[in-house]
């Protein structure tokens, strides 16, 4: 069986695809968090999140927990990665919404 240009094509449309429905959940989360909760240690969550998993991510491809050229290790970091990214974006986005919506609410009063 032979790779054909459907194929590949078709990968990446569901990797793209997978990596924006984690950043449209994170950019959901985080917008409710930040909307409904107060504390500004509980609106940092998904970011604590976000940050354990880029630490994760830099561990597992320099080699802490496995050695090798092409380990697993080194392909499961770099899909993390990607994750991490997406949920980055969402994340981010998330956040400058709410200050937008913020800033406005302050200039109608």
């Amino acid at each position: 069986m032979t790779l054909g240009y459907s194929s590949v094509v078709g990968g990446y449309f569901y990797t793209a695809a997978i990596l924006g429905i984690i950043g449209l959940l994170l950019f959901a989360i985080q917008l409710l968090l930040c909307f409904t909760v107060k504390r500004i240690a509980f609106k940092l969550i998904p970011a604590y999140m976000i940050l354990f998993c880029i630490l994760l991510s830099v561990l597992l491809y320099i080699g802490v927990f496995g050695t090798g050229f092409l380990s697993a290790e080194r392909i499961l970091a770099a899909i993390l990665a990607m994750g991490t990214g997406a949920a980055l974006v969402g994340d981010i986005t998330a956040w400058v919404v709410y200050k937008i919506r913020l800033v406005i609410k302050e200039n109608k009063a």
